[in-house]
């Protein structure tokens, strides 16, 4: 049978206390180290996190400058009532234009008279032709409209022309629609056999014609009513004839995708700057650094972006672009405008990577060097502080060992000065006792 052990019982010495107190002394002073450690190893991970996200995002801002969107755009404004709308790009030329729509481009369409649903139609060869294509339509012994609607369809797939069945009060009726406008795409049909004789019934409904515009007196005719080359750059749809009716159509500029632009740029090297100055500041008041104070990366990143904006800094000022003395940068709105009015590439040319020298080209190096994954400099900073992170763990499990080995030795050094101490006060008594008994002990 075990014994039961209660230290300190027998001496009075409260063992457990004795021992608790110091296990808790050894510990203390090493892990005090160790979360210390710990707390600034996180708050540097912070701290770098915090500045990839920062740089990331003016990355972004300056990829977004580098093409169109650092390109001045243009708008189409065009007079009320005009039988026709406008977009345009970057590339259209600014200007006033007289518009004048004659007429709209139409799609041919063929109708048949009325017949049942369950009339055959005859049989025969048909083909349809439509400009430069022909269409031959295989006719089974018996034709019905909905199955010569679906025998014309399966010919042409959808080019050319369709068919389709209105069933209507006096009957249905098969109706012929051409797929393109303008007299290219009239429908010619040959039949020969019982077949003609319905064929030959399908009137033209809807004439084919072109669309006709003239352009400050400069006439063109379509066949179609969207016109993507009458003026460079700019994409007229016709909507309405309006013979002998005149509108403008101004095209002008519309900086206000790459002032967007510029704007998110300069708000994301703003806050780049800043995440950089915070995390390695140090004041001198309260003698309270940031996380990363004294770290030579931040450092070197904040010189690499300084330095970039610094030698960019003729062709940013002519844009509008304003410094401060801690770095940070405006925008003079209207300063902006005017320089895009004056050149509007020039954002564009600022920005474009493939430019040597170019500010796009320098940022991009700079910040592909500072955020790139795996091999950029602060993902490999991340990566040691989170191994310095591993360790301290390892060191946390080590002295949590270390320290259950050393309570186990107090225990047993004092457990067995308990078990001395109470040996000796039995010895103590005893003798007391027997000394008491001695005659003239009284």
């Amino acid at each position: 049978m075990g014994s039961i052990s209660s230290p300190g019982i027998g001496s009075g010495i409260n063992v457990n206390q004795l021992v608790s107190q110091l296990v808790a002394a050894e510990r203390a002073p090493q892990e005090q180290r160790i979360a210390r450690r710990e707390t600034d190893a996180r708050a540097d991970l912070t701290a770098f996190n915090q500045i990839k996200t920062a740089l990331s995002s003016l990355r972004t801002a300056a990829n977004a400058l580098d093409g169109s969107s650092g390109v001045a755009g243009r708008k189409a404004t065009i007079q009320a009532d005009a039988g026709f709308t406008a977009t345009a790009t970057s590339a259209a030329a600014l200007g006033r234009y007289t518009i004048e729509v004659e007429s709209l481009a139409t799609a041919q369409k063929r109708q048949s008279g009325p017949v049942t649903t369950s009339a055959d139609l005859g049989t025969g060869t048909l083909s349809f032709t439509v400009g430069t294509e022909t269409f031959n339509v295989t006719l089974g012994a018996t034709n019905t409209i909905t199955q010569l609607r679906d025998a014309i369809n399966t010919a042409t797939a959808g080019k050319g022309l369709a068919a389709t069945v209105v069933n209507g009060d006096s009957g249905s009726v098969l109706v012929l629609n051409a797929a393109k406008a303008g007299t290219a795409g009239a429908i010619t049909i040959n039949a020969t056999g019982s077949i003609a004789t319905f064929t030959n019934g399908l009137a033209v409904t809807t004439t084919a014609t072109n669309a006709v515009v003239k352009v400050d007196g400069v006439t063109r005719t379509a066949d179609s009513n969207r016109l993507t080359d009458l003026i460079g750059g700019v994409t007229i749809d016709l909507t309405k004839a309006q013979d002998n009716s005149t509108f403008t159509l101004d095209i002008v500029a519309d900086n206000a995708n790459v002032r967007t632009a510029m704007q998110s740029f300069v708000g994301a090297y703003n806050a780049a700057l800043t995440q950089l100055r915070n995390a390695s500041a140090f004041n001198a008041e309260t003698r309270v650094g940031g996380p990363l104070v004294g770290d030579a990366a931040v450092r070197g990143l904040q010189q690499q972006l300084r330095g970039a904006i610094g030698d960019a800094f003729d062709e940013l000022s002519t844009l509008g672009i304003k410094s401060s003395k801690d770095g940070s940068l405006s925008i003079d709105v209207s300063k902006f405008d005017a320089a895009l009015a004056a050149s509007p590439s020039a954002v564009e040319r600022l920005f474009d990577k493939e430019i040597a020298g170019s500010l796009g080209a320098v940022l991009s190096a700079r910040l592909e060097g500072a955020v790139a994954p795996n091999t950029g400099l602060l993902d490999a900073r991340t990566k040691a502080l989170n191994d310095r992170l591993k360790g301290l763990l390892s060191d946390r499990e080590r002295l949590d060992v270390r320290i259950s080995r050393i309570e186990d030795n107090y225990r047993r050094q004092f457990t067995a000065l308990d078990g001395l101490v109470s040996q000796l006060q039995s010895t103590s008594s005893f003798l007391t006792q027997e000394l008491a008994r001695l005659p003239g002990a009284g």
